[in-house]
């Protein structure tokens, strides 16, 4: 009897003690869970966007003028044949690429009017002027702006100190159309003189080819290929090929591309062969690229499958579903896909239909 009484005595104590580490324990995770959250909160803005855009994914078909619109000019509402747009989402900002202007422009998502970040200061080779910039990316690690100052040859950067707009060469003779930057803060150039991508890390003195093609061209016979670039988060290049009507990718290493996407062929002009400006990844691989000779975006899926039709495509012209040689190609974190119109001098944005 007495034996039995101690072993539940000893059982209960047991299980006492069970209990109170159990609980210990429990409270322990739940104050680790704790800590984990609150430094998720705090790192949620680093981390990428949701995966909106998909291959069902649809958009308003009547776009809206975000940028220019005005017509031909260069009043702080107008533009002159823009040919590139990189959104800033963190502070709403779009920056674009205005040609003729020979100028950087900002534009807020809901400006009536840009304001100049660069060049403006009249068409020339000086270290404040641009001459056709063709490209601008924000290099969100010192809020600088890099600029392929086109027909300069040059790469530039534009930077603010105190009160004080500052320049400096980034990469000199080089006929850079486009570029992007990747995870690493490395940067990538189109060069349409070598018909190559290089990529360039901070404070080299020379890129790494990374996509290219050889022809046998003399220097009295340039092919102009390469247009704009694209960079995914696995470091894949892809560039549209405004010549051959193709958009391909170039793995990280590989040697050589895949042709992801074709252009379509004008049906009025069936004689034009297709050319393909921009080109734009979503989150699961889809290829959406800008055709300037059909007016219209499509999509296509992994294996250049085409599908379809996602914007434009009326005929070209200037109405709210048509586009009149359409370039650069961007989407905002709500996947909402913005289209440098380039003839009718506007910036187009066509909202994200949802379910």
């Amino acid at each position: 009897m007495w034996i039995v009484l101690i072993i539940i005595i000893a059982l209960i104590t047991t299980i006492s003690v069970v209990v109170l580490k159990t609980k210990k324990t429990n409270s322990e995770e739940t104050s680790t869970t704790g800590e984990t959250t609150e430094k998720m909160e705090t790192t949620t803005e680093q981390l990428p966007p949701p995966c909106i855009v998909n291959s069902n994914t649809t958009w308003k078909q009547d776009a809206s003028t975000v940028a220019g619109g005005h017509g031909k000019g260069n009043e702080a509402n107008q533009l002159d044949e823009p040919v590139s747009v990189y959104v800033d989402d963190d502070n709403e900002n779009l920056y674009i690429s205005d040609y003729n202007n020979h100028r950087i422009v900002r534009w807020g998502f809901n400006d009536t009017i840009g304001e100049v970040v660069a060049g403006g200061n009249g068409i020339g080779n000086r270290i404040d002027q641009l001459r056709n910039p063709s490209d601008a990316i924000l290099n969100k690690k010192d809020s600088s702006l890099i600029i392929c100052d086109f027909k300069n040859d040059r790469v530039v950067k534009w930077f603010r100190q105190g009160y004080i707009t500052l320049q400096q060469i980034r990469i000199p003779q080089i006929r850079c159309w486009s570029l992007a930057m990747d995870n690493n803060g490395d940067l990538y150039v189109s060069d349409m003189i070598k018909d190559e991508v290089s990529r360039w890390k901070e404070g080299q003195t020379s890129g790494i080819k990374v996509a290219g093609k050889s022809r046998n061209t003399g220097p009295t016979n340039w092919v102009y290929n390469f247009a704009y670039i694209f960079i995914d988060e696995y470091y894949s290049v892809y560039v549209a090929d405004s010549v051959n009507g193709e958009a391909m990718e170039w793995k990280k290493d590989a040697k050589n591309g895949t042709i992801v996407a074709r252009g379509r062929i004008n049906e009025t002009k069936p004689n034009s062969p297709p050319r393909l400006s921009g080109v734009v990844i979503d989150c699961v691989g889809n290829i959406y690229v800008s055709n300037a000779m059909t007016c219209q975006i499509t999509r296509w899926l992994p294996g250049a499958i085409f599908n379809g039709t996602i914007a434009g495509g009326q005929g070209c012209g200037k109405g709210t579903r048509q586009l009149f040689v359409p370039q650069d190609l961007s989407f905002d974190r709500q996947g909402n896909l913005y289209v440098v119109d380039t003839m009718n001098h506007r910036v187009q944005k066509f909202a994200v239909e949802h379910d």
